[in-house]
């Protein structure tokens, strides 16, 4: 029995929604995928326009010492004003994302389903092995799509612009490994003035500060993420999501067993399990993302506060689905997804990265 093109567009549509609403295009992708999940879940809005996005940020008070302090006064002495004139607008441009898949009909014939573009008032009537072999198909096709979608957007989202010039620009155009030079928002960060829009790094990068990992002295990389918790703290910054490559959380666990663990329990546990189930500081997860070990960098951590970098979207165009129709002359249907914003900073100075040596 052949399908008529209504029901396959019907069942095509039906699935790729499930697939986006229903989280399965995430589920069964081949590997973890930290980063795109936590900013996904935790994105923001922005309605559309020419304009870019916008944020006032603001690093820099007073007037340069010239009558902007707290200063004595008697009787009738004259007193002087200032007037604050400090606040900057960071701005990032808007980009927009796609990624489709087409589905021919000479597949759907290799699996013996045969399509009409006449609907017809006769309702159609099909076997189970019908309907399983189209909705196999097409679940595959689903899977492939969800998957390619989510390691794409999580690349986007991890890389720093340089891949694809009209796509978003992910954390590492933010969080660099080198603060001292380039702009963020268009906010030049080699100049002295904009000190306070630098992230934290202990990179090579960066004044050759990357850590050298080691038992000695309860933990280096221990001791230098503990001191940098204070930094990222000290002006107002949450440090909520650390990700790490593989080496670096082998760094990690193996400073712990040589230092001991503490908890609530006591110095150990206890028992015979010498895993190490879980790195925590002071409530915050450091998690494994396998990406970092795909792009060469399995001795790196971000430790991001994700309440001041975070992903934005125009409102009504993330996962936007859209299924044009077959065009007259190619027996080939197109399903697509499009995405558009961009990652947004508002602070950078309570976000780190880190490597290892």
């Amino acid at each position: 029995m052949s399908f008529t093109s209504a029901e396959v567009t019907s069942i095509a549509n039906a699935s790729l929604d499930f697939y986006l609403n229903k989280g399965k295009a995430f589920g069964q992708s081949i590997q973890k995928k930290p980063l795109l999940d936590r900013l996904t879940r935790a994105k923001k809005t922005f309605s559309g326009g020419k304009g870019d996005i916008s944020v006032g940020v603001k690093g820099t008070y007073g007037a340069g010492g010239t009558n902007d302090g707290v200063t004595g006064y008697t009787h009738d002495d004259t007193v002087s004003f200032y007037t604050p004139e400090n606040i900057q607008r960071a701005a990032y441009t808007w980009r927009e994302m796609h990624i489709g898949m087409a589905l021919t009909h000479t597949e759907l014939k290799i699996d013996g389903i045969s399509v009409t573009d006449e609907n017809g008032s006769e309702n159609s009537k099909h076997s189970k092995r019908d309907m399983h072999a189209l909705v196999g198909l097409l679940e595959n096709k689903m899977e492939d799509l969800g998957e390619q979608y989510a390691s794409t957007m999580n690349a986007l989202l991890l890389g720093d612009g340089t891949g694809d010039a009209k796509a978003l620009a992910g954390i590492q155009s933010i969080v660099t490994a080198n603060p001292a030079t380039g702009t963020v928002g268009g906010i030049n960060r080699a100049t002295a003035a904009n000190s306070w829009w630098k992230n934290r790094a202990l990179t090579a990068a960066h004044g050759s500060t990357a850590v050298t990992s080691a038992s000695t002295s309860g933990g280096v990389l221990f001791q230098a993420l503990q001191t940098e918790h204070r930094q990222l703290t000290r002006y107002g910054g949450s440090p909520n999501f650390a990700f790490a490559g593989s080496d670096f959380l082998a760094a990690l666990e193996t400073e712990m067993r040589a230092n001991g663990n503490y908890s609530q329990k006591g110095f150990a546990d206890g028992g015979n399990d010498f895993a190490v189930t879980g790195l925590n500081f002071m409530g915050q997860k450091f998690i494994y993302d396998p990406t970092l070990d795909d792009l060469s960098l399995p001795k790196r951590c971000y430790w991001l506060d994700t309440k001041a970098i975070f992903l934005m979207n125009m409102e009504g165009e993330w996962n936007r689905t859209h299924t044009p129709s077959r065009a007259s002359n190619q027996f080939v249907m197109h399903r697509s997804i499009t995405c558009t914003g961009q990652m947004v900073a508002r602070q950078c100075n309570s976000s780190l990265v880190v490597d290892i040596t």
